[in-house]
């Protein structure tokens, strides 16, 4: 093996962060006091993230910081900048970024600043992660969901680095997709406030059948992942950043899991495939210790390999337990009135908390007084809990090896070797000399004299100058150069110690440290973020525009604002579709979920030709291998000249479709659905620069949030039930089994929570993944003013699982109000405004 594959540990505070180093790992990924996905973390503040950036370096290691937030075109103006600067010039490695906006914003004043992709981007080809190329993008984390034959693909044929979770806790959602904890609790995920209602208990239903059993609680929790033993086959897929999660987990996780996987990679990396599988198989007992430990740290319902080599199953989820399971130790054997027997087959220690379950869920838990070897009887008093013989034992805390961890990792830190020559001689200064790193550093002192009584001896001067204390170095291979009678005071050699340490530690951090000469934009040019309808970036005017749509078949639309905005209606079933075509008003049509029925689409498509109505194709929500495979089996319909253009929802459709109409020189429209995020203008000049001059608002933002970006060249939400969730996971795989979609009632299955609030599930079997649907649907019929006074582009409903007369009677009333200013009686129960009055935090 070549490659050096990196160790990328979270450090979710600064104790976190010394002790994944000490434990091994080559990076740090780390949150500072904004912009973070984690923002309830110990999140470094600036002092403490500046000196953070010199010690890794120090240390030999990277940190890239998390700035992998949507960002909001005010704080765009106001803080993105300043809070970047500092760290930029200290020397951060790198910027790990979700919002392309962002990407946009960073690669323009900070040029010289590499931009991880964040998971949140929700890369899963190759065509999308090389869109972002040109906004210096040089590394990806991929989609967890991606296999390691799709992640080798993605390394093949891009230039970027890759980095993919090897560990630790999986979303049941494709990560950036999620609104779910944003619309039902207010806590975005996108602005790193995600209130995990994935770990909440659910029932499954398909029409009036209750698909999961009594037991199977937590139908959106997976297991947390463990790929250790998929370490060659992860290599050869060409992950260069093997990153562990975990930012919200204690320092003594993040030692755990570093040393672990330094300790197999290293083994990899020593004896290749053939010996590592070897190693398994002989030292069996070793390597399951270890997976035992990783386990006792913290584990949901045991480990599953994730998605590498599996798409999605039911053994992928903790469908019983949500939260730590611990390590199975014992069973119940005996029980007497309040006394419990019980025999361990896993050692014990003090103060380990163990938990004797009656469920998967609950149980009985109680602190171990004293340690028990395995093999011998554990007694308790239980007081009232209903205990029986044989029931399971866990331990949820190993009280030793955290102790253990701490003491390792968190209170003892590795010292780096460095190479010391001491030169004391009469008649000159004391000297001493630091190398460490490709740096030399030299601290002098007085003049040496000669010793009037007792001499400083050579195993003195050795003995004292090696007394690093507690600092990052010791004395790797000392060289003294002394004179045989001198006198050095004690205190001397503290001095030059500790000045030539000093000097060191500024020289190395120094060597990373960025210049203010380095071609960064000034932000003291305020003109550049006030005047936000233009900047050196933006193509604002029609010429512009128009020779780019030359280049890329699009087609120009003139987005000025209009008096009153037209009506889009977005449709899953035919039904539906022949009622928009009744109403004049509709101005467009978006036919979602049709692709798979070419013929259905083009039959829709003339319709709507004859009906003067734009007609749209939505692309799927998740492109991946057999969803290209679709869109390349169908892609003449795509092409028809009845179909105006495309709704896409991912960075790999805008791919196919550049090199689609390109090949074909066809001109179509490309419109921005809402999830990919327009939360800032710097995003809007990121896809103009692609082409694509039509948008949908995002739906997190709230009134004047709008208003600030300027929503004319946007569609905007009215009405619907908004998806909450992507999924690749199955709730029938994961229940009942799954079918491919056989007999399933796709307009009539749902989750409920425990408020007996209905979510829409809806399956996608071409491209095998789930959505499911808020539980309210928008409506911001009575908000019709303030909307119109913000000039959309046009207005959108998104109709799903409502019936013709339903959607007839919502469809009149959002005409009546927004075209004509008249009122209406309709009513409608059960809606949410979103967040149009209160946006995310």
């Amino acid at each position: 093996m070549k490659q050096k594959i990196e160790i990328l540990a979270p450090a979710g505070s600064y104790e976190g962060m010394k002790a994944a180093i000490n434990a091994g790992c080559d990076a740090v990924y780390i949150g500072g006091s904004s912009f973070g996905a984690r923002a309830y973390a110990n999140n470094l503040d600036e002092e403490i993230l500046l000196r953070a950036i010199d010690e890794t370096h120090i240390r030999g290691k990277n940190l890239y910081l998390t700035v992998n937030t949507l960002v909001k075109e005010q704080e765009m103006i106001d803080q993105l900048h300043q809070f970047l600067d500092k760290f930029y010039l200290q020397g951060l490695d790198a910027v790990i970024v979700q919002d392309v906006g962002v990407m946009h914003f960073i690669h323009r004043h900070f040029p010289l600043l590499p931009i991880h992709a964040s998971t949140q981007t929700t890369i899963t080809m190759a065509q999308g992660a090389n869109l972002l190329t040109e906004l210096g993008v040089t590394r990806l984390v991929t989609a967890r969901e991606l296999s390691l034959t799709e992640i080798k693909l993605i390394s093949e044929q891009t230039d970027l680095e890759i980095e993919t979770f090897v560990h630790g806790a999986l979303c049941y959602c494709y990560s950036g997709q999620c609104l779910m904890s944003s619309l039902i609790g207010g806590r975005s995920g996108n602005r790193g406030r995600c209130a995990q209602p994935c770990r909440m208990a659910y029932e499954f239903y398909s029409g009036d059948k209750k698909i999961s059993a009594p037991e199977q609680k937590y139908l959106l929790s997976p297991k947390d992942i463990c790929t250790v033993e998929m370490i060659p086959e992860m290599v050869e897929a060409g992950i260069n950043s093997f990153k562990i999660e975990g930012r919200m987990k204690r320092p003594e996780y993040a030692a755990a899991v570093s040393s672990v996987y330094r300790k197999y990679l290293d083994l990899y990396t020593e004896v290749g495939k053939e010996g590592f599988k070897k190693f398994i198989k002989d030292e069996k007992n070793e390597y399951i210790q270890d997976i035992t430990m990783l386990q006792d740290i913290y584990n949901r319902g045991g480990f599953s390999g994730g998605y590498l080599k599996t798409h999605n199953s039911k053994n992928m989820m903790s469908l019983y337990r949500p939260n730590h399971s611990g390590v199975y130790i014992g069973d119940v054997s005996e029980v007497k009135g309040s006394q419990v027997v019980i025999t361990l087959r896993e050692g014990i220690n003090a103060q380990d908390i163990l938990e004797i379950r009656n469920s998967e869920e609950s149980g009985y838990e109680f602190t171990v007084k004293d340690a028990i070897k395995a093999g011998n009887k554990l007694r308790t008093n239980v007081g009232h809990a209903k205990i029986t013989v044989g029931l399971k034992v866990y331990r949820t805390k190993n009280n030793l090896l955290l102790d253990h961890l701490e003491e390792q990792y968190g209170k003892t830190d590795k010292k780096l070797p460095v190479e010391a020559v001491l030169i004391a001689k009469v008649d000159a200064p004391l000297t001493l000399t630091l190398r460490y790193q490709g740096c030399e550093v030299t601290a002098t002192h007085e003049i040496v004299q000669m010793a009037m009584k007792q001499p400083m001896t050579e195993e003195k001067l050795s003995s004292q100058i090696s007394k690093t204390g507690d600092t990052m170095y010791y004395m790797k291979n000392l060289t003294i150069e002394a004179d045989q009678n001198i006198f050095v005071p004690v205190a001397w050699l503290n001095e030059v110690r500790r000045e030539a340490l000093l000097q060191l530690s500024d020289a190395v951090a120094g060597k990373y440290h960025r210049s203010v000469e380095n071609p960064v934009k000034s932000m003291n040019e305020k003109d550049t973020f006030t005047n936000t309808l233009q900047d050196n970036r933006t193509i604002s005017d029609k010429d512009s525009l128009m020779d780019m749509d030359k280049k890329t078949h699009r087609v120009y639309q003139d987005m000025k604002p209009r008096e009153l905005p037209g009506i889009c209606v977005c449709v899953q079933t035919q039904e539906q579709f022949q009622v928009a075509l009744k109403f004049p008003e509709v101005t467009a049509i978006y036919a979602d979920e049709f692709i798979p029925a070419p013929e259905v689409l083009l039959t829709m498509a003339k319709q709507a030709k004859q009906a003067d109505k734009g007609f749209y194709v939505v692309l799927p929500h998740i492109l991946r291998e057999t969803g290209t495979n679709l869109l390349q089996k169908h892609k003449l319909p795509l092409l028809d000249d009845n179909i105006n253009g495309y709704v896409i929802k991912n960075f790999e459709e805008i791919s196919f479709l550049t090199s689609l109409l390109e090949e074909k020189g066809i001109q179509k429209e490309i419109i921005l659905n809402h999830n990919l995020y327009l939360f800032n203008r710097e995003a809007k000049d990121f896809y103009r620069g692609l082409g694509i001059n039509h948008f949908t608002a995002p739906v997190e933002l709230n009134y004047k949030e709008l208003k600030r970006l300027q929503i004319t060249d946007c569609d905007m939400i009215v009405y619907g039930y908004l998806p909450v969730m992507v999924s690749a996971q199955c709730l029938f795989e994961s229940t009942g089994g799954c079918n491919r979609c056989e007999g399933r009632d796709n307009r009539n299955s749902y989750l409920t929570d425990r408020f007996r609030k209905k979510f829409l599930i809806k399956t996608n079997c071409t491209s095998c993944y789930n959505t499911i649907y808020n539980s309210d649907r928008l409506s911001l019929l009575k908000q019709a003013d303030e909307i119109l006074s913000m000039h959309p582009y046009q207005i959108r409903l998104d109709f799903t699982v409502e019936q013709q007369e339903e959607m007839h009677g919502v469809l009149e009333a959002y005409i009546e109000r927004f075209l004509y200013g008249r009122t209406t009686k309709f009513e409608m129960e059960e809606y949410t405004t979103g967040h149009f009055k209160r946006g995310v935090e």
